[in-house]
């Protein structure tokens, strides 16, 4: 049987293709992996603690500094902690950079992010936004639409500026569909942040900010 042909230290090397396909098999096996490894991790834990133990005794009986394996372990933790310290700062720098994507709900009549863009010179500047239909109707083609982008100081961005690729999307159901959103930023435009809001055709409930900043060349 295939329970015969597996050793109690974990080792496959004697069980058949056809034990593959065998669940109970593929469990025990399975235990039996994460038990050594569970045993391996054990042991590298009791090697530090016996390591730091005969430090402390050979530390104990000299006058002098020495090196002790004690201090070999203290050295690499020190490394450890250094490594993780500086992993977590990277982490959560990275992660006060990032947004939510920007997305429409259409199902839920939901939307979450902000669709942000920025341009350092005149020309086309664009971004993306996800349009999700999770129910089991099929909403036929959704159309974007956007209203002119307005700055604090009455600066304005015309929505005839805005162009949407594809222009309409059909929206099956259980579907996502993503949409780039352009903006034509021309010579005149100051540099500012132009705010307006992005809205689905058809679905009266759904709303996303949008924003535009546009930087002076050397900013």
């Amino acid at each position: 049987m295939v329970s015969d042909q597996i050793r109690d230290d974990g080792s496959i090397a004697d069980l058949p293709w056809a034990a593959a396909f065998d669940p109970a098999a593929n469990a025990r096996v399975l235990s039996s992996v994460q038990a050594r490894g569970f045993r391996a991790a054990t042991e590298v834990v009791n090697r530090f603690v016996r390591l730091a133990e005969e430090g402390l005794d050979r530390g104990g009986a000299s006058d002098g500094p020495a090196t002790t394996p004690a201090g070999d372990v203290d050295r690499v933790l020190s490394a450890w902690q250094k490594l993780a310290d500086q992993l977590t700062r990277t982490l959560t720098a990275t992660a006060a950079t990032q947004t939510d994507p920007a997305k429409l709900d259409l199902a839920n009549a939901t939307a979450s992010g902000q669709l942000a863009l920025h341009a350092d010179f005149p020309g086309a500047v664009s971004s993306e936004v996800w349009l999700h239909n999770g129910g089991a109707a099929d909403m036929g083609k959704v159309r974007l639409r956007c209203s002119d982008l307005l700055s604090h100081d009455g600066a304005v961005v015309s929505a005839a500026m805005v162009r949407f690729e594809p222009d309409a999307v059909p929206m099956f159901a259980r579907s996502s569909r993503g949409v780039t959103v352009q903006i034509d930023v021309g010579d005149d435009v100051a540099p500012g942040c132009y705010r307006g809001t992005l809205l689905a055709d058809g679905h009266a409930d759904v709303w996303l900010p949008i924003a535009l900043t546009v930087r002076t060349p050397d900013a």
